[in-house]
């Protein structure tokens, strides 16, 4: 048995830019299958070999996501812990045991397979009224990512969840302030506009709140014993929104791209979203575990308390899985990813996520046969920040 050594260190810049983290991200393996990278005054871990991804977002036990098992020096520019705004309640993203398992039957009460399918109608409708608008720009050049791969998740979510409209460009600009803000000014701005947006709504203006995931939260604060609390559902609503369309938008975008650049489209649109998410991950990164004890990933030492951070991309590029991993090829068998995660923190709106971008495909594709990339040369706009990953811009034209 050999004795652990110490991860190597390699420079990752995890700042906003446009670059793009999964290419970034792929040559982490180069270095080893556990890379430490500087962070605050200390290192931050980060698992790239395939098979010990998975046996780190299986080992809930080892690898929490409590953050009462980080380090002195951790530092979590994206606010998912320790912020003022999400340390006031239990979040179904930052939790573990039976504590996740209350908040995640809570979540199902909206995002369950069967409540999931009952969406379908609505995110048609919505998909075809977004379309109406691009085909009025006529022979212009439209941005699908403004014009349709943002608009459509945040519409969902928010009538999902209860919220007016009114709110919808609120939400949508703290959003951008946190996931692509850059500063950490930024992000506690953005994180304070929506947070508090979403308080002052539930406890000034309830009439205002649809049916929906909030209402049905609150009326769980008003059983006797409470189920939930208004703090804990004033937390809870943010921890939807954000992922609830920033990801589907990532994804969306992402698959249009590809299958724009290229003269001849499969129809099977179910491989089209699941190789988009094995090729494009919207957030490449898991969000933060922490070690609970001092322990070895592959004979690399892993210190109790060490934040880690586990490489999804490097599942889907796999070469042993997938030959040719770079390239979009919606007809591979199989397609193997993990982009929304496994075990205990499967995504809970990963069914949603795929309704949307199976549903809006479809209808684009037949809507506009003719849609073609505005300039076939240029580079893709990838955009990157912290642990997420999207196209900033994806300028089509819709007709020959």
């Amino acid at each position: 048995m050999t004795n652990p050594k110490s991860a190597p260190i390699v420079r990752l810049s995890l700042a906003r830019g446009a670059h793009d983290l999964v290419r970034a991200l792929l040559e982490l393996s180069r270095h080893g299958p556990v890379v430490r990278i500087p962070h605050g005054d200390g290192h931050a871990w980060i698992v790239s070999e395939p098979e010990l991804v998975c046996e780190v977002l299986r080992d809930t036990e080892s690898f929490s996501k409590e953050g009462r098992h980080a380090p002195p020096y951790f530092v979590d520019e994206s606010g998912l812990i320790g912020s003022a705004e999400t340390s006031v309640a239990s979040d179904i993203v930052t939790s573990e045991g039976a504590e996740h398992l209350r908040l995640r039957k809570l979540h199902l009460l909206a995002l369950s397979p069967a409540r999931v399918r009952s969406w379908e109608p609505t995110v048609a409708s919505v998909t075809a009224q977004l379309l109406d608008v691009l085909a009025e720009q006529g022979g212009k050049p439209v941005d699908l990512v403004a014009g349709l791969a943002y608009p459509l998740p945040l519409d969902i979510i928010c009538v999902l969840l209860g919220l007016p409209r009114e709110l919808h460009a609120t939400i949508r600009a703290a959003s951008e302030d946190i996931f692509y803000g850059g500063s950490a000014a930024v992000r506690d701005r953005g994180r304070g506009r929506l947070y508090g947006t979403i308080g002052e709504l539930i406890d000034r203006w309830p009439d205002r709140i649809g049916a929906g995931l909030i209402t049905d939260l609150l009326a769980l604060t008003r059983t006797d014993p409470p189920r939930a609390s208004l703090t804990e559902v004033k937390a809870w609503i943010p921890s939807l929104v954000l992922p609830g369309h920033e990801s589907t938008a990532s994804l969306l975008s992402s698959a249009l791209y590809e299958l724009l650049r290229v003269p001849r489209r499969t129809a099977d649109v179910d491989a089209i979203v699941e190789e988009t998410l094995r090729l494009h991950p919207p957030f490449p990164l898991a969000t933060w575990r922490f070690a609970t004890r001092a322990g070895t990933l592959s004979d690399v030492d892993i210190p109790a308390g060490a934040p880690v951070l586990v490489n999804l991309a490097t599942v889907g590029h796999d070469p042993r899985v997938h030959p040719d991993p770079g390239e979009f090829r919606p007809d591979r068998d199989p397609i193997d990813h993990v982009t929304f995660g496994l075990g205990a923190h499967y995504c809970v709106g990963a069914g949603l996520a795929r309704l949307e971008a199976r549903t809006a495909i479809a209808a684009f594709l037949d809507r506009f046969p003719d849609a073609r990339l505005a300039d076939p040369d240029a580079p893709p706009d990838w955009q990157s920040d912290l642990l997420s990953r999207r196209l900033a811009t994806l300028p089509v034209r819709l007709s020959r």
